[in-house]
């Protein structure tokens, strides 16, 4: 049975193109959305999940570096200092910013760390300054690429001219990017004398559930450990993207079911008189649904590794193109679309299997 499932799906090169690109196209596809939505879900927090805390502490009601606005007083700060089981106390002095540079509007989120505790500094350099000094700043990689801003060139940010001394990679949050500045520079820069945006907490081992309740006792605070503020800060990729994202695999999944439906059943009923000869001489139904399922499941394999490679391969080309473009592609999603790409080959067989299992064999020696 198999030598004449691959004798069919063989005989017309152009068909069986069509019908592997089809499945090529839809695995690729999908693959480019989960994994352009996994790099997004894992870049947009790396720079968060890099910080060495137990605890973020916010204003109550502001969760997130992004959507709301968090202002601290210094008071509750020297607070935290004094409970029983806090280790180390750090600011995080943050906020996301406009400015104009080549007459183009641009977009970051200025963070000022101490240079003494880098904690909230950049993490990884691709060149130039890690630590900037005042009037320095260090940008992301694709805040850099995006602008073709070079080390040594200059920015004016509220009035204060800023000279570019490091380019730093992992500082990406997808719908901006992290920009650095000495913190008592970005301070000055704010105007949040006495205040700062979110508090750092590090505890004593086996104290951080201690630690955080006295922290929620302060009030006008609320601690959260560190999982808990990615999460929070993930909430908008999540709540807006991921719907769109199920629209997209729903539709590639749908094309990619009708081109292979539509080339499988056309090749079928092509051999409509070879089955009907085939049932003629004692050829049983299970043995047509063999040929024609193992048809189908050849295109579906071999159009999903051919998917795989053009997708791999869109994902080394697209970045040097669109900086922003970032992407991670896990071992789950390709299992995943393993199977959706195989049982969408199997499914578009039905209809042509259907037809042919009901074709009379006295009409193959008819005329």
């Amino acid at each position: 049975m198999v030598s004449i499932a691959l004798r069919n799906l063989f005989a017309e090169k152009t068909r069986f193109a069509i019908s592997v690109g089809g499945v090529a196209f839809s695995v690729m596809l999908i693959l480019i959305i989960l994994s352009l939505y996994q790099g997004w879900r894992v870049k947009a927090t790396e720079y968060i999940r890099g910080i060495d805390t137990d605890l973020w502490v916010t204003q109550s009601g502001s969760a997130d570096i992004t959507s709301s606005a968090s202002l601290i007083p210094d008071s509750v700060g020297l607070k935290i200092k004094t409970l029983p089981g806090v280790s180390q106390v750090n600011k995080f002095v943050g906020k996301p910013v406009s400015f104009s540079l080549k007459n183009k509007d641009v977009n970051t989120y200025i963070v000022g760390f101490d240079p003494e505790k880098p904690i909230s500094g950049p993490k990884k350099m691709l060149s130039g300054k890690k630590v900037p000094d005042e009037g320095e700043i260090v940008v992301d990689k694709v805040l850099a690429k995006n602008k073709k801003l070079e080390i040594g060139e200059f920015v004016e940010i509220f009035g204060t001219s800023l000279k570019v001394v490091g380019i730093a990679d992992g500082a990406n949050m997808f719908l901006f990017q992290f920009s650095f500045i000495d913190q008592k520079e970005a301070i000055k820069l704010f105007g949040t004398e006495g205040f700062t945006n979110f508090y750092l907490v590090k505890t004593d081992s086996g104290k951080l559930d201690e630690v955080r309740d006295e922290i929620n006792q302060i009030g006008g605070v609320d601690a959260l450990d560190r999982e808990e503020f990615v999460d929070k800060n993930r909430r908008l990729i999540d709540e807006v993207f991921v719907p769109i994202i199920a629209v997209l695999v729903l539709i590639s999944v749908l094309v990619g079911t009708a081109v292979i439906g539509l080339t499988i059943y056309t090749a079928t009923i092509e051999k409509a008189r070879e089955f009907g000869v085939l049932k003629a001489i004692g050829g049983s139904n299970l043995q047509i649904y063999q040929i024609i399922f193992q048809q189908s499941f050849v295109s579906g394999i071999i159009g999903y590794f051919v998917g795989v490679g053009l997708t791999f391969l869109l994902l080394w080309i697209i970045p040097n193109f669109v900086p922003v473009f970032v992407t991670t592609t896990r071992g789950v999603d390709l299992v995943n679309v393993f199977v959706l790409a195989n049982t969408m080959s199997i499914f578009a067989s039905y209809i042509p299997v259907r037809r042919i299992i009901h074709i009379d064999p006295a009409e193959v020696f008819r005329s």
